[in-house]
């Protein structure tokens, strides 16, 4: 049976937290650290059966942990009614004010964790939320120190990147930022001081590449790449992006090779591994189009598509070893018009 937890400590409605923990066993697991990073909307294919299992594996039959904001959902119960052999137990955490994150017991219900997901939604409210409190400390406590699995989906998997785009409004289209660096939605660009992922120190991740619909009107290869331009003329050193296709599934390992969960499809889950290329922008100013070109090499970018089995390899420790794959370059001669991804042949 399931036990659900509500309304604890709720002096007020700026300190609640909500929490739903699936029964298990009392537990001695010994995790193994790991990074999952999904692209988003999953829809519980083989891909993603595939890349569950795998994290859950180096979870090692511990307690496996959802946090979010806005209330429980039924992620943990899914863990449970597909792959109750895989863990002890699975529970979700909402933390939704800075109170809650800063509650002793909300932080012990985090450091207890053998592997943590980190749920979609919006990065915003994990920023404002979470940021600077005692929960970010226990969360980079388990990465760092009690070394467990970390996952995140969509927004989720935005704040795990040493950079990250967090929106307060409306989000940015490729063509805002190609066409105008500066555009007013480009104000919500951080550098972490939050989560302290290994292997994705300057990094800066974005999700959901392809999705392209009456609500979405453009893809995002052009924003992850304008996003990087953005971070490269204030770093005096190299940038890297990894951006993923809806339904792809990037799985890094202990030792920091990477490999890609998808569905095997004609099309779509493709992960891609951006690294500047030693140009900075020709030019990056308001009110212009981004020009950064390079000679048509301003970013390199290895392309992996995912499959069931699990596909490429991907080496984070040099940027620079990889298989299974294929090597492009992204550019542009000016703005959104003016953006190409080549194929290196």
């Amino acid at each position: 049976m399931a036990t659900k937890f509500s309304d604890f400590r709720r002096a007020d409605d700026s300190n609640n937290f909500e929490y739903f923990l699936e029964d298990g066993k009392v537990n001695s697991s010994s995790a193994k650290p790991a990074i999952l990073l999904i692209g988003g909307a999953e829809k519980g294919k083989v891909g993603e059966d595939a890349a569950t299992k795998w994290f859950l594996e180096q979870a090692n039959r511990g307690d496996y942990l959802v946090l979010r904001c806005g209330g429980v959902g039924r992620q943990a119960q899914w863990i449970v009614d597909n792959y109750r052999d895989f863990i002890n137990s699975a529970a979700e955490l909402s933390i939704d004010s800075r109170e809650a994150a800063n509650n002793p017991e909300v932080v012990q219900y985090i450091r207890d964790a053998d592997a943590v997901y980190f749920a979609g939604g919006d990065q915003k409210k994990y920023e404002d939320c979470w940021e600077g409190t005692a929960t970010e400390d226990a969360i980079n406590y388990l990465i760092n120190h009690k070394k467990v699995p970390i996952g995140g989906t969509s927004a989720g998997m935005a704040i795990l990147g040493d950079y990250y785009y967090a929106p307060s409004k409306q989000g940015l289209l490729s063509s805002e930022i190609l066409n105008d660096p500066f555009h007013s939605n480009t104000l919500d660009i951080y550098r972490s001081n939050f989560l302290q992922i290994p292997y994705l120190k300057n990094v800066i991740t974005d999700t959901h590449l392809d999705r392209r619909n009456e609500n979405h009107p453009e893809t995002r290869y052009g924003r992850i790449f304008g996003l990087m331009a953005r971070i490269m003329v204030v770093e005096n050193h190299p940038v890297y992006g990894i951006g993923l296709e809806e339904g792809a599934f990037v799985a890094i390992d202990e030792n920091g090779i990477a490999q890609v969960f998808g569905n095997d499809s004609d099309g779509g889950q493709d992960a891609y591994f951006l690294q500047t290329n030693g140009a900075v922008p020709e030019q990056i100013k308001p009110d212009s189009p981004l020009i950064w070109d390079n000679n048509g090499r301003a970013v390199k970018v290895y392309k992996i598509q995912g499959t069931p089995q699990g596909s490429g390899s991907f080496d984070l420790n040099n940027w620079l070893d990889a298989s299974g794959g294929t090597w492009e370059y992204w550019f542009t001669t000016g703005g959104d018009s003016g953006f190409r991804q080549e194929r290196i042949r």
